[in-house]
Parts: structure tokens; sequence; C-alpha cells
């Protein structure tokens, strides 16, 4: 029986196949009773019997039928019930039921294998459409995208790839990734890269044309049957780089000129005293005379001038107004992990729609950093420690309140002077933030209250300015 007659038969509808089947049936009776007499028509039942057994598969039903089709053809033929009906009827039991059984077997099978190549069919497309998805979401991402294969060559890049590496439309497939990434290739090298979760890496790049450039790379490495492959989602940092070194030599330009201030103020102090002192040793007899003498006080006078010298400022720097809630944000991140690894509670008070301040933002993360790092370091000891950040504006300003349970100091009075006995960094860190606060206008007081050391950090607000919230 061809194929595409059962799946027309099945498509038919196993009403419709049973009423037919029934209907053929009953006309071959029929014809087998009246019309022809001499020859029985009873093998004609194959033809029912194979119509249901296509749409109709259970063995059972289908050998019950074979055995009403022998009998209903030995009643109808001929010489009904003879003494060799046993053998004809069981004859034909054996050929219907096989025939109809095998026609069953292979409608089953044709469906089973229909249901195959349909559920094939949608898994396909499904497939086709995540692929096409995938694709145009990698096409269509800003970040470039590439992947590298165990031989370390490139499989894959997107069109943002191919602009960062300086490829216009030429593909990059089967370029060795050690051309452009160098420590990629290193890493694919390596006999102790392993599957590793995603993980970030900052290196130099270098296009098509030989530029060099500094990009930030997201990595993924993973095992396959094949090897290691790797899959880079790669940025473009070299403006952030050179934006960071920028501000960082403005920031050690500007308290480099802070300590050579707290420098000269002292070496001006030592100055005067040993002027006054010269002054005093000069009024003894035979001592004026004296070429050391007279020596001693032009290398005095020498100090004095050099110490009254002034450091130039930073004309180039002009203050502008920065978000302070936004500073407040990122100096929560960076101390909140400390925090934590220390088991110092850290509490949170930023009030809403602060205004902008004038300040810089480098040296003002600087300043609160500082702060809220001296706090870490005198609260080692303490049986609960903790350290509150609070924001809040007042009239013109916005105060910062940075407070610790600590010790406090000894001697509040000379905390901001530079070069204090026993303190660390020389005594700098606090002297150095008053002197970038009040560069921006403001200033930073320290004060001792119900237990908790406070610093109070007073900015004027940007005038003319927004908040960004």
């Amino acid at each position: 029986m061809r194929l595409d007659l059962l799946d027309r038969i099945r498509a038919a509808g196993r009403v419709r196949v049973a009423a037919t089947a029934g209907l053929l049936a009953g006309l071959i009776a029929l014809a087998d009773y009246f019309v022809v007499r001499d020859v029985s028509l009873g093998v004609l039942y194959i033809l029912p019997l194979s119509m249901y057994a296509a749409v109709f598969p259970r063995r059972t039903l289908v050998f019950g039928l074979a055995v009403f089709a022998a009998l209903l053809r030995e009643q109808l033929g001929p010489s009904p019930w003879q003494t060799d009906s046993p053998a004809r009827i069981a004859m034909a039991i054996f050929a219907f039921s096989g025939i109809a059984l095998f026609v069953a077997e292979l409608a089953r099978s044709r469906r089973i294998e229909s249901e195959s190549v349909r559920k094939l069919r949608e898994e396909s497309e499904l497939r086709q459409e995540a692929e096409d998805d995938a694709r145009a979401l990698l096409e269509s991402s800003p970040a470039a995208i590439i992947t590298v294969g165990p031989d370390a060559r490139i499989d894959m890049t997107n069109s943002a790839a191919k602009r960062i590496l300086g490829l216009g439309s030429e593909p990059a497939k089967g370029e060795n990734i050690g051309d452009y990434f160098p420590v990629l290739a290193t890493l694919m090298k390596s006999k102790q890269a392993a599957p590793a979760p995603v993980s970030m890496v900052e290196a130099s790049g270098r296009r098509r044309s030989g530029e060099m450039f500094f990009a930030q790379m997201w990595l993924s490495v993973f095992q396959t049957p094949a090897g290691l492959r790797l899959t880079a989602v790669i940025a473009d940092a070299s403006e952030q780089l050179r934006d960071r070194e920028e501000i960082g030599l403005r920031q050690l330009l500007m308290n480099s000129r802070i300590i050579a201030g707290a420098v000269s103020h002292e070496i001006r102090n030592l100055a005067a005293a040993a002027e006054a002192l010269h002054g005093r040793v000069g009024l003894s007899q035979g001592v004026k005379e004296s070429e050391d003498f007279q020596a001693l006080g032009k290398l005095i006078l020498t100090l004095r001038k050099l110490s009254a010298a002034e450091i130039p400022t930073d004309a180039e720097r002009a203050l502008t107004g920065i978000d302070v809630s936004a500073l407040l944000r990122e100096l929560r991140i960076i101390v909140g992990s400390v925090t934590q690894h220390q088991d110092v509670k850290l509490f949170w008070e930023v009030a809403d729609n602060l205004p902008r301040v004038r300040a810089e933002h480098s040296g003002l993360l600087q300043v609160l950093l500082n702060l809220t790092q001296n706090s870490m370091r005198v609260l080692g000891e303490q049986a609960e420690p903790c350290i509150s950040v609070a924001a809040y504006q007042s009239n013109e300003s916005v105060v910062i309140r940075v407070a610790d349970n600590g010790p406090g100091v000894p001697v509040a009075e000379n905390l901001f002077q530079p070069f204090q006995p026993g303190a660390t960094s020389a005594g700098l860190g606090l002297y150095v933030s008053r002197a970038i606060i009040r560069t921006y206008g403001g200033e930073l007081q320290y004060s001792r209250r119900a237990g908790e050391s406070v610093f109070l950090i007073e900015l004027p607000a940007a005038v003319g300015i927004s908040a960004c919230v």
C-alpha cells in the first residue's frame, strides 16, 4: 500500500473512514449474497478492514473484525458450513488479520514518523528563529563581541567589533586573536586556563591599522568537546583612561601644592625663630663682625624668602556643580564592602533633592574616603563599631556629616595641623582634606558630642544649576 494513500485515509477523519469502511463491507456482503452465487467475494473484505485498521490501529479490535469478516464470508459463500469450513475460516482469519494488522502497524509507524517530522520541523523553525534573534541582538549591540576558538583564532565578530578593530566590512574569521589582543592569545594558549565565570580584564589592543587603544574586556572561558573557547565583550576605554589619569594628575598637583604650603609654613616659622635668635646673638660684642655670623644671617634670610614665595595656583581648574547625591552613592559602594568585612555597621541618611555643590568630584570623594578610613581605623577596639553618613541642605549650603562611635582624639585643637607626632602619613591627611574643602569655598570641622566623633563638611550650593535626581 502506498504511504501517501495512508496519509489521505487518515486525513479524511475517523468517522468518515469508519462509515465508508462499513458501507463498503455491506455492499460486498450484498453482492456476495444476491449477485454472485458460484464464487465467493469474501476476499474483498480486506479492503474495508485495511481502511478501518489505518485509522483504528488497536490490535484486539482489528483481530475481532477479521474474525467477523471470516465468519461472514463463510456464511455468504457458495457452500457455507461444510466439512472443510473450519479450515477455510481459519485461513480467512489468518489472512484477514495478518493483512489488517500489517496495515495497522504500517499506519502507526507512518503516524509516528509524521509526528516526529512535524516536531523536528517545529524545533528547526524555533531554533532558526532563536538564531536569527540572537544574531540580530549581537549585530545591534553597541558593545563589541568576539568569540575565539580553541586554536586562538577568531570565530565570530559583530558590527561593533569590526568597528573597534578597524576592519570595515572585511571579515575577521580565522585571524589570530593575538594580532589584536595579545593577552587573549596568551590566555587561550596557557595550560593553566580553565573554565571560569565572567571576569573583567583591562589591557591594550591594536587595530588593523596598527593604532593602539585601551580596552576593557569581560571574558567568559568555557570548555567544549573541541577544547577551550572564549567569548569577549569589549569596550574602548581610551577616553576613560585619559580622563582618569588627567584627574589623578590634577589631584596630585593640588595635593602637592597643599603639602608644599604646609612645609613652607613650618620653614617660615623656624626661619622667623632663627632670625630672632640671630639678632639677639648679634648684640654680643665682636660677634656681629664675624664672617660666619654674617653668612648665617644671609642663610636665614634666604630661608625666609624661600618660605615666603607664593605657590602658584591651578588657574586651569574651574569648579562646576556636582551631584552630591550621586557622589555619596559611589562612596557607599566603595565603603560598604570594607565595613561588612570589618563588621562595622554603616548607617546612611541622605536627604532627597539635594542641590549641586561647588566642588570637584575626585577631590571631594578623596576627602570623604579619608574621613571614613580614619573612622574605621579607630573603631578596631569598639564593641559595636558603627559609622553614620548623613547629608542635608542648610540655607545656601549642603552639609555632609561623617560620624563614628570611636574614642575620639585627645587634643582636638591640633587635629588639622600638619606633621603631628604619632600621626600616620606624616599627619597630613586631615590637613590636606581641610585645604581641599577650603579651595571649594567650604569648611571642614570636627566636634565631639554624645559619644560620637563628628566631622562636618559644609559646601556652598552651585547657584543656577539644578540637582540631578
